[in-house]
């Protein structure tokens, strides 16, 4: 069994909170703000422009949350990935393609995004910056399959989204 699966399998089974030594503040987090930045991809020419940071909250195994911003009248890529995705849109309008399926979300709106559904997100505003809160469990589906996550994204190379592309 892969070692990261087990290990949170093992926590789970051991009934005992994790990060119980860490500041109250560490587990609190303004996603308006900067955090650590895991990804960005630029192309003007398939109108990419976004980022994608994470919350590192202490003892957080399953899943994640990451804050995606999106620029003025861009997108991010059409891609897919192993792992589910929760949107819930924090500033801006977003169209948020689903496989076949559009939907148009204001802030305060929330999408779910299945594994490996080919999905993208765009910023309707000609001004305005889309600010998205993603929840996904990309540390379960991680401990299950291994770093997988380059596979998924354009600017990465990735064979997963390069074969819809």
């Amino acid at each position: 069994m892969n070692p990261d699966l087990l290990a949170l399998i093992t926590n789970i089974e051991a009934r005992q909170p994790l990060a119980t030594d860490a500041p109250v503040a560490a587990f609190h987090a303004d996603p308006g703000n900067s955090h650590r930045q895991i990804y960005r991809n630029c192309n003007a020419k398939l109108g990419i422009d976004f980022s994608v940071d994470v919350l590192d909250f202490p003892g957080t195994q399953a899943f994640d949350a990451r804050v995606v911003r999106i620029a003025a009248g861009c997108n991010n890529e059409l891609h897919k990935h192993a792992h589910e995705s929760l949107f819930y849109v924090i500033s801006g309008t977003a169209e948020v393609r689903i496989g076949d399926a559009t939907l148009t979300l204001n802030p305060g709106g929330l999408a779910f995004v299945p594994r490996w559904v080919f999905h993208q997100s765009k910023n309707l505003s000609p001004s305005d910056e889309l600010v998205i809160l993603a929840i996904t469990d990309f540390g379960l589906t991680k401990a299950v399959l291994g770093d997988y996550d380059k596979r998924t994204r354009l600017a990465a190379n990735g064979a997963d989204v390069l074969d819809h592309a």
